[in-house]
C-alpha cells in the first residue's frame, strides 16, 4: 500500500508536470491576497529546518483537474535532473476553493505532502512516512490554472529525522 500511494504521488506529479489540463471546467474561485513574492513568476519557496529551499525548476499548481477528487495541487523541484534532484509536493483533496487546511497522515481525505530526494539517506520524507501540515489557499482557479498558498508544517523521513517547514509559499499562475 505504501508503495503504490507513493507510486501514484509520483505519476500525478509528473502528470501533472507536462501541462495536461484539457477538459478542465472553468471553475473559478476569488483570490484573497497573494504571498509576498515577485507575482509575476511562479515559485515554490519554503524554509526546511530553517534553511531555505526555493524551487528552481518543475513549479506547478493546478485547481480540480479533471479526473480527480477535487484536488489542489502544488508542487516543485530543486537541483539537476538525476538522482540527486528534490522534488515536493502537496496534494489536498476535497477542496471547494481558498481556506485553511489542516492534515496529517493517515486522515480520512487522502491528503498529503512530501519531499523527494531530500538526501541519500532520506529519499522520501512526509508521505507514508508521516507529516502533519496546514496549508492557507488564497486563490484558486482553472483555465488559466491559478494556485496562491502559504504554509506550514511537518515531514517524517524514512530514517526518522524530522523536516520542520516554515514560511512556505506558492505562486502559480499559468
Amino acid at each position: 500500500m505504501k508503495h503504490l500511494l507513493l507510486s501514484t504521488s509520483l505519476f500525478l506529479l509528473l502528470f501533472f508536470a507536462c501541462g495536461n489540463n484539457a477538459g478542465q471546467s472553468n471553475e473559478v474561485v476569488s483570490a484573497t491576497s497573494a504571498p509576498a513574492e515577485t507575482a509575476d513568476k511562479n515559485y515554490l519557496t519554503m524554509k526546511i529546518n530553517g534553511v531555505e529551499w526555493k524551487a528552481d525548476h518543475g513549479v506547478f499548481g493546478a485547481f480540480h483537474p479533471k479526473g480527480y477528487n477535487k484536488v489542489t495541487m502544488i508542487s516543485g523541484n530543486k537541483g539537476p535532473k538525476d538522482a540527486t534532484e528534490q522534488f515536493f509536493n502537496i496534494n489536498i483533496y476535497n477542496t471547494d476553493g481558498p481556506g485553511t487546511f489542516s492534515f496529517k497522515d493517515g486522515n480520512p481525505d487522502l491528503r498529503v505532502a512530501q519531499m523527494g530526494g531530500w538526501n541519500a539517506e532520506n529519499y522520501i520524507c512526509g508521505s507514508m512516512m508521516g507529516h502533519d501540515m496546514r496549508v492557507k489557499i488564497t486563490a484558486a482557479s482553472t483555465k488559466p490554472d491559478v494556485v496562491e498558498a502559504t504554509f506550514e508544517g511537518e515531514l517524517t523521513c524514512n530514517s526518522g529525522e524530522v523536516l520542520k517547514i516554515t514560511e512556505g509559499k506558492f505562486y502559480y499562475h499559468e
